[in-house]
Formats: C-alpha cells, sequence, structure tokens
C-alpha cells in the first residue's frame, strides 16, 4: 500500500480497488491550505477580513463559505480551514488579517480527497460518527471528526453527491488503508485530479 503514496498524498497514480464502481475518491493535487485562528476578541473581525476576501458574508460556526477563489471552512470557534487553487494564499491571508488572526500555512500538510458515488454513505458509515443525512448534515456544513480515529474536516457538496474532506497529509496512508478495506465490497476508484 505504501507505493499508492505520492509525497503523502492519498494516490500515487489512478487505480481500482474491488470489481465494482461504488465508490470515487480524486485527489484534489495543488491546493494551497491555511489556518486562520482569531486572536483572542477578533474572531468578528477575522470573519468580516475574510469575508472581503471571499466576496461573501464567512460566519463564525462550522459552515463553508466560497467566493473570490477561496472555500473557508469554519473549523472551530474563530478558527478556519481556507483552501485556494493559488501559491499566494498565505501571503494574502496574512496580509489582510495582520494583527486579527495567526495564519499557519498547511499547503504541504493537508491531503484532500473528494468522495462520490452510489455506495458514499455506507462507506463513511464505517468509519465517520456522524448523521449524515440531510436533516442533520446539510449543504455547506462542516464537521470536524475522526476516521479510522485520524482527525478529518470534512463538508457536503450542493448536490450533496460528493464529501470532500481534508486530512493531515502524513496520516493519508491510514486513511486509505481504511478507504480500500470500506469500499472493497462496493469497488472503488482512486485518482488525483
Amino acid at each position: 500500500m505504501a507505493d499508492l503514496v505520492h509525497h503523502g498524498g492519498f494516490a500515487g497514480r489512478s487505480r481500482r480497488v474491488g470489481t465494482g464502481a461504488g465508490l470515487r475518491a480524486v485527489e484534489r493535487a495543488g491546493l494551497a491550505a491555511a489556518s486562520v485562528i482569531a486572536r483572542r476578541g477578533k474572531a468578528d473581525e477575522a470573519a468580516s477580513a475574510l469575508g472581503r476576501m471571499a466576496g461573501a458574508v464567512v460566519v463564525d460556526g462550522p459552515k463553508r463559505t466560497f467566493g473570490g477563489g477561496l472555500t473557508l471552512l469554519g473549523t472551530g470557534p474563530g478558527a478556519w480551514l481556507v483552501l485556494a487553487d493559488r501559491p499566494m494564499l498565505v501571503a494574502e491571508l496574512m496580509a489582510a488579517l495582520a494583527g486579527v488572526a495567526a495564519v499557519v500555512d498547511q499547503s504541504d500538510g493537508q491531503a484532500i480527497l473528494d468522495l462520490s458515488g452510489p455506495n458514499l454513505a455506507e462507506v463513511l458509515e464505517t468509519g465517520a460518527r456522524l448523521d449524515l443525512h440531510p436533516s442533520r448534515f446539510a449543504t455547506d456544513d462542516v464537521a470536524v471528526t475522526a476516521i479510522a480515529h485520524i482527525g478529518v474536516t470534512l463538508w457536503m457538496a450542493e448536490d450533496r453527491a460528493t464529501v470532500t474532506l481534508a486530512a493531515p497529509r502524513s496520516y493519508a496512508a491510514s486513511l486509505l488503508h481504511w478507504l480500500d478495506a470500506s469500499a472493497r465490497p462496493f469497488g472503488l476508484a482512486l485518482e488525483t485530479d
């Protein structure tokens, strides 16, 4: 399995596990990522600054906001994981949040995986201790939880057909092992974008 993990990410090459097409997993390579943690008493100010960057209202809570090429994920009180497809993300965040929040580059520390397919719910139920029913986990909700004892951040796409998760890159091999075992009865296609 170690040969499947490329530079600590999920997939070194495209591959299939099992015979069906129950789950598709696509690693989103090349995204810049940063953790933002507001200074004491500055969460509203940090949310406003992030909102100006995104051109959208950013809430201080477990919600996803996107705009301006940014995806902002509320991961805790006054804390966000920010993703973008541009190399200057951290510098832009540091400039916009100077004196308001700490910004830590997570680009090499996060592996992002889009999961979709007809057996998505069954696979996630084997590892995530979340109720993903639409009445409990809506579009743009964010959860910080554990899958197979690995801390992950996950969120639901607008069409409810895709769940995206971010995990520490150093645990990618372990997460891949769980995914292989959990999706094997349904079939798994693992790809890199």
